[in-house]
Formats: structure tokens, C-alpha cells, sequence
């Protein structure tokens, strides 16, 4: 028998990439969009809820990582805007063939092997560009990934956007 290490090795892997990367598009490629919702989207409510909007996008970016961490559903997908859950769904159920369909699960899922693994929380946060509505970051974490994290503000709370991407590696 085959020991259930690799297995759970290789989900880590896929859920760190998707959660702590948040890859996609960079803010000067659009992602696109035919207007049409996704066949996931369609079929599952999306999680919402809203950071204080007297936070920065640094705190706000962290309390999200934090959330995540901490498998608080409510907090760590309502700081992602509908288009990223959906992105980051799709690219978990690419990276693990798991088949979820909605933000809630792949938080619990992602929390539940970072607990099991024992994979540190450290993470560096750089501010790249900030204005009133938009800001970009600079992601570093511990583990050896990093990305480009795009916070949008329009709804008057800083929220991760799909326009993030993973670093070029």
C-alpha cells in the first residue's frame, strides 16, 4: 500500500498554489469575460461579506490569509471578488480533480491540509501601487511561493480581485 503522503503533498501543493498565489491574469491583461456566468457560479451562491473599509489593503490582504488559515468561511470568501472564488474553484478542481463547486468548501478543504501539514503562515506583504480604489501587492510566503496580489475598493471594502496572479517561476 502506497502511503497517503505524496497524495496529501500534491493537494497541498495544488491548494497552496491556488489559494496563496491567486494566479490569473496580470492588471494589464484583462481577464475575459463574455458576460456569461460560469456553470459553477450558476449552480452555487457565492460567499460575501466585507472587511472594515477603514482597513488598508495590506491588513485587509493579511486578515484574508488569516481567515483562510483559520477555515472562517464567511471572512476568507468574502474578501474575494465572485470572478476570483470561481477562478480559484476551477483551478483547485483542475490542480486535485476534488469537483467543488462553491468558495465555502474550498476554504475548509485548503485550511484543513495547511492544519495537517503544518505549513507555516509567514507571509511578506509589500505595497507595489496604492490609490483610493485600487492597490497591488507584492506577496511573498514562507513556503517559497509568491504573487501579485490586485485589492479593488469600489465596494467600499478592499477585496482580492481575479487580476491577481502567481509569480513567474
Amino acid at each position: 500500500m502506497r502511503s497517503p503522503r505524496p497524495l496529501l503533498l500534491a493537494a497541498l501543493v495544488g491548494a497552496s498554489l491556488v489559494l496563496s498565489a491567486c494566479t490569473g491574469p496580470t492588471a494589464s491583461e484583462p481577464a475575459p469575460d463574455d458576460g456569461a456566468p460560469t456553470a459553477a457560479a450558476a449552480a452555487s451562491p457565492v460567499a460575501t461579506a466585507s472587511a472594515s473599509p477603514d482597513t488598508g489593503p495590506v491588513e485587509a490582504f493579511r486578515s484574508w490569509w488569516s481567515a483562510v488559515r483559520a477555515a472562517d468561511t464567511v471572512a476568507a470568501c468574502g474578501a474575494l471578488t465572485a470572478p476570483l472564488q470561481q477562478r480559484m474553484i476551477q483551478e483547485y478542481n483542475d490542480a486535485l480533480g476534488a469537483g467543488i463547486t462553491d468558495c465555502t468548501t474550498l476554504v475548509t478543504q485548503t485550511s484543513a491540509m495547511y492544519a495537517a501539514t503544518g505549513m507555516s503562515a509567514d507571509v511578506e506583504v509589500q505595497v507595489v501601487s496604492q490609490t483610493a480604489s485600487e492597490a497591488v501587492l507584492d506577496v511573498a510566503y514562507d513556503s517559497g511561493d509568491c504573487g501579485t496580489v490586485h485589492l479593488d475598493r469600489s465596494s467600499g471594502a478592499w477585496m482580492l480581485t481575479e487580476l491577481s496572479r502567481e509569480c513567474a517561476g
